[in-house]
């Protein structure tokens, strides 16, 4: 273990836009994380993402995704900027007016400088942004990089919860950092500002009747009671994308200050409407929504939300 080493990973890492940055032993997942997590996903709360079902045990150890990996360093990007789109039109969720976090984040990790340290990428780290079985927020407070808080989201003390978790899952032996010790404070600001009550009581919610994913990752129509009544709240009937009602209102995001090493919001995401995604040919959409977030919903889940969108 060479303090050297990790103090120099995690100031690469700083410099290239991480608002925080902590390490973890690479091990398997506490029981108990895991246990909450088989309750979530026997409560049918996963919905209709049933890849979460899969590569339990690569869930469970993090060890199984890179041979010999010894060490998880835990990353936070903060999406918050001064730039949002009018009031007036349709609910983009903050994060998504910026371009693609996946492969900005990729990039800027790569270009941090950290395979000067680390070895080779793939033999010896390997990077986790949503495309590995990983328990990011597990690990996030594993780490100390921040805590859990009552809407799910991992906090960075000093910042709030307007970020994006990435990890690196490492050969080499770094120095770990402590957990926090300390909690949200359970102001319940964020339970009370979800409109269709999906939160649940474990810091996790009940996807059956969330907007964000309802508007993001459910495919065809919405035809349960839970969503067509979730779909038909005034926030739902304002909603395109995503949902971000139960993170703005967590008070640590107030007391925070902006960070972000990400690039500004796209001047097309920002002034996107529901006309462009109804009307626009094909191939010009697809211009309009080229390096965005918003591809994830598909053009026909785009236009299903679209669609819904007005009076009630």
């Amino acid at each position: 273990m060479d303090p050297d080493i990790t103090t120099a990973v995690k100031t690469a890492l700083m410099r290239a836009g991480a608002c925080a940055v902590g390490i973890a032993e690479a091990g398997p997942v506490d029981d108990s994380a895991m246990a909450q997590f088989d309750r979530w996903l026997a409560s049918g709360h996963e919905a209709g993402m049933t890849y979460m079902h899969n590569h339990r045990e690569i869930r469970r150890d993090p060890r199984l995704l890179l041979e010999g990996a010894a060490s998880v360093i835990c990353m936070a990007f903060g999406y918050r900027t001064g730039r949002m789109r009018d009031p007036g039109l349709p609910h983009i969720s903050a994060y998504a007016l910026l371009p693609d976090y996946h492969d900005v984040i990729r990039k800027l990790i790569r270009e941090s400088g950290i395979g000067e340290t680390l070895g080779e990428e793939h033999r010896d780290w390997r990077i986790c942004i949503d495309s590995a079985p990983v328990m990011e927020r597990y690990w996030a407070v594993r780490s100390g990089t921040g805590i859990r808080g009552d809407n799910g989201s991992v906090i960075i003390p000093g910042y709030g919860c307007e970020v994006f978790l990435a990890e690196i899952v490492t050969t080499k032996r770094l120095r770990p950092d402590t957990p926090l010790d300390r909690d949200c404070g359970h102001c319940g600001a964020c339970r009370s500002a979800c409109p269709t009550g999906a939160l649940g009581t474990e810091r996790t919610a009940d996807c059956r009747r969330c907007i964000s994913y309802l508007t993001i990752e459910h495919r065809g129509p919405w035809e349960s009671a839970e969503q067509i009544m979730a779909m038909s709240t005034a926030a739902g009937k304002k909603t395109l994308f995503g949902c971000d009602r139960c993170v703005t209102a967590c008070p640590h995001n107030r007391k925070g200050i902006p960070c972000t090493g990400m690039p500004d919001p796209s001047d097309e995401i920002l002034a996107l409407t529901d006309d462009d995604i109804l009307t626009l040919p094909p191939d010009r959409l697809s211009a309009k929504l080229k390096g965005s977030c918003l591809k994830r919903a598909k053009t026909d889940g785009l236009r299903r939300n679209a669609l819904n969108l007005g009076s009630l």
